[in-house]
């Protein structure tokens, strides 16, 4: 059931700020309700899921100050990731991103979002995990996980997810070459990027809602 609903999360099924209704998910997955607050429980500590006053649990929402700090952390530990996967990555590894990357860009051309994103996310995992440090897989996974959603918000600006291809291919062949300091500066740059999108994203929808009300 967690991972039904962490795949939901992941996918854009349930958005930032989706309400999650005990007996609706009980009904679900035709189970009582025990087990429910327990996979609750597991998605709150993972910080994918709050309990609100009132309002129950939902869908972790990130204020959007706060979500541009989250990314410029991740970007500075994800350009970490990629210097030391760079310098540590077995020559089966590094075989096994690039073809990670073909399997991207087959997505990408065949319109497949939803493999396109799945790929995209476990580019960054691979990279991660090829640094072969542990506490530096913890840290990075546990800040990441947050941001999951909004990541995938983001590739449906006009031109990211291509943008996104052609950034994940630097990286690749820079962490393939072992251009470790070169890997480490376009990740940073990847991922600040993606922050600097979102957060536009979202402010534009803003202006939006309130030009509307206005009118």
């Amino acid at each position: 059931m967690r991972l039904s609903l962490e795949n939901d999360i992941f996918t854009g099924r349930l958005p930032p700020g989706a309400s999650l209704d005990e007996e609706a998910l009980a009904r679900r997955f035709s189970v009582s309700r025990t087990p429910v607050r327990e996979a609750m429980l597991q998605l709150i500590q993972s910080g994918l899921v709050e309990k609100k006053p009132r309002q129950g649990a939902i869908v972790t929402q990130i204020d959007l100050s706060d979500m541009i700090r989250l990314f410029e952390v991740m970007s500075e530990l994800e350009g970490i990731c990629a210097k030391f996967a760079a310098r540590r990555m077995t020559p089966q590894e590094r075989q096994a991103l690039r073809k990670l990357h073909e399997q991207s860009v087959e997505a990408y051309e065949a319109g497949n979002h939803d493999k396109y994103y799945t790929l995209s996310r476990r580019f960054h995992l691979m990279v991660i995990e090829g640094t072969h440090n542990h506490e530096l897989i913890e840290t990075t996974n546990r800040l990441g996980i947050k941001l999951v959603p909004y990541r995938r918000f983001q590739l449906g600006y006009p031109g990211r997810s291509e943008n996104n291809l052609r950034d994940h291919e630097a990286i690749m062949e820079a962490i393939v070459a072992g251009k470790f300091e070169d890997a480490a500066e376009l990740f940073r740059k990847h991922t600040n990027v993606q922050g600097d999108v979102l957060a536009e994203y979202i402010a534009m929808g803003d202006r939006e809602a309130k030009a509307a009300s206005a009118g």
